[in-house]
């Protein structure tokens, strides 16, 4: 009976270590597409049925707290005057505010203790506004210097 345990003990230690290893070289691979994604802005714009521009969403990952997001957003809202809050939901890190004509909406969602998601969704600026200016990438490129991250524009 001892000789049929002996061949399993001997085993059990590579297969734990393949285990420990294999688990390992996963999480360097999720490490290493993270830090590819963090501070790069997605963005997209939605037409209206004649062709123009309607609705503009961004997107970023930033490795900081999403209350710090939130609090540096509301921040950066609250010192353009030209900017009205309309709701503002801290338990929920979301905001809604309108430039004239124009409105936007800002979600933060925890990733983790310390990054987050930011999307920020807009009406598209007019025709006679220059296209490749998005608003809302503007937006979040503000509130990244505000954080001192680096957040760049994406492929898309």
């Amino acid at each position: 009976m001892e000789r049929d345990k002996f061949p399993l003990k001997k085993l059990l230690l590579p297969i734990l270590l393949a285990g420990l290893i294999f688990s390992e070289t996963v999480n360097a691979g999720w490490a290493f597409a993270a830090r590819k994604v963090i501070g790069r802005i997605n963005q997209m714009t939605q037409d209206d049925s004649n062709g123009n521009p309607a609705f503009q969403l961004a997107t970023v990952i930033i490795d900081a707290p999403a209350i710090k997001v939130y609090a540096t957003a509301v921040n950066v809202v609250s010192q353009n005057q030209a900017i009205t809050i309309v709701s503002q939901d801290s338990q929920n890190l979301k905001l809604k505010v309108t430039e004239g004509a124009n409105t936007a909406s800002l979600s933060v969602v925890s990733l983790g203790d310390k990054s987050s998601e930011m999307m920020i969704s807009a009406t598209a600026a007019p025709q006679s506004q220059d296209p490749s200016t998005s608003g809302v990438v503007d937006s979040i490129l503000k509130i990244c210097k505000q954080l001192n991250k680096v957040c760049k524009p994406g492929a898309n």
